[in-house]
């Protein structure tokens, strides 16, 4: 919200009201700014900040999605180590994999090749006969 508004505090601002001697990212030393405190950064630990925050919210998102009729229905994730999940009240059944993309997905790659690979945060197989999760309506005679 901050960002919207326009008041995030950022480096950048702290020079510019006299309460810091540079403008430049603690972090990283590069130009300070909104977008760069967001989501600029290079710098490690903000990296491992941002991808926390993400997997955190994924968890939540696959919690709530376990909740419903179609939480059997998934067999892969990747948002984050089982301690973290386990933080969170997260617990996968034994079929879903975590952070190892099922061989048969991508079958021309090798095991080294998928484990480097970008991965999405979870992947959901739907029952035959589904369209966006919902049954079809059978057609009447």
């Amino acid at each position: 919200m901050k960002f919207r508004t326009g008041t995030l505090y950022t480096q950048k601002m702290a020079h510019l009201y006299g309460r810091a001697t540079s403008s430049s990212c603690l972090w990283c030393h590069q130009p300070d700014s909104k977008i760069h405190m967001l989501s600029g950064c290079q710098s490690a630990s903000i990296q491992k900040m941002v991808t926390e925050k993400h997997n955190i919210a994924s968890r939540l998102i696959i919690k709530t999605f376990d909740k419903g009729n179609f939480g059997g229905n998934i067999i892969f994730i990747d948002i984050g180590g089982e301690t973290r999940m386990a933080q969170q009240n997260l617990v996968l059944p034994a079929h879903v994999a975590n952070r190892a993309l099922p061989q048969w997905l991508m079958a021309n790659l090798s095991a080294d090749e998928l484990r480097s690979c970008s991965r999405p945060d979870a992947i959901c197989i739907l029952p035959i006969g589904t369209k966006n999760g919902h049954k079809k309506a059978k057609k009447r005679k």
